[in-house]
């Protein structure tokens, strides 16, 4: 089966990760919130593991690297540490510490910026076979996100609050300044090429990204546009589960 964004392979694993959202509601809704949270974690050192299976049959992808353009793998250029798989550590962290700027901030960018890998893949990931190794992993980790960050919600860990907007902004900007660091860091010893969080513009392949860095092109400040659609983002999700609490508290006063 080909995989590419909106192709019929690509709607039927989208269906299928839907599924498994509903599948996990409908087997824990009635269950402790000890087992709820023993389940969401399990999946989340699943989904590392698998992340790490998944780069080591990348490191040996010679196709990869040649539609890449790599001349070879480097192990720092392939850290959990994006907007969306460094997700797969702060979702364990929220649900066991209840930190809301945590859960928020796994809620509302774990899915987006996963799904926005699924939709904006790299060459090397669209118009391949799903059964391809490097293919099969990509999906595998990228979807296991989002079914963890929006488990959140349905499973009851995490209920979006206008309040919550401030923490989870600097959430964001704490985590790309580290990201900065980290990129500093690696591009001056062992990976010239690291850029976690998309923190320097000029090497980013996203059209948005790439007019965000022409308006102002200094390394993450450039993105702070983004921030603010974010915040926008965040505001409709918050206003719509405002509307779906008010709805069952006026079904519930009629009863």
């Amino acid at each position: 089966m080909i995989i590419r964004p909106f192709n019929t392979g690509f709607f039927l694993l989208m269906a299928v990760m839907i599924g498994a959202i509903v599948l996990l509601w409908a087997l824990l809704r009635g269950r402790s919130e000890q087992r709820r949270e023993a389940v969401l974690i399990a999946l989340c050192v699943v989904n590392i593991i698998g992340f790490f299976v998944y780069k080591g049959f990348l490191s040996g992808d010679a196709q990869f690297l040649q539609v890449s353009g790599l001349d070879k793998f480097n192990w720092f250029n392939e850290l959990p540490l994006q907007l969306c798989n460094i997700n797969m550590f702060l979702i364990p962290i929220g649900v066991l510490t209840r930190r809301r700027s945590l859960l928020g901030f796994a809620f509302f960018v774990a899915p987006l910026g996963a799904l926005m890998a699924l939709v904006f893949p790299e060459a090397a990931f669209s118009g391949y076979s799903l059964w391809t190794p490097r293919i099969f992993g990509f999906y595998f980790t990228h979807m296991l996100i989002i079914i963890c960050g929006l488990s959140l919600a349905t499973l009851g860990f995490y209920r979006p609050r206008p309040k919550d907007l401030p923490g989870i902004a600097g959430t964001f900007l704490m985590l790309g300044f580290s990201a900065l660091l980290v990129d500093l860091l690696l591009r001056h010893t062992v990976c010239p090429q690291a850029n976690y969080f998309f923190v320097f513009g000029q090497d980013v392949d996203i059209s948005i990204l790439n007019l965000f860095w022409k308006w102002f092109p200094v390394p993450l400040l450039y993105e702070l546009p983004a921030l603010a659609i974010l915040f926008a983002y965040m505001g409709l999700i918050c206003f719509v589960f405002s509307a779906l609490d008010k709805h069952r508290a006026r079904r519930g006063t009629a009863v």
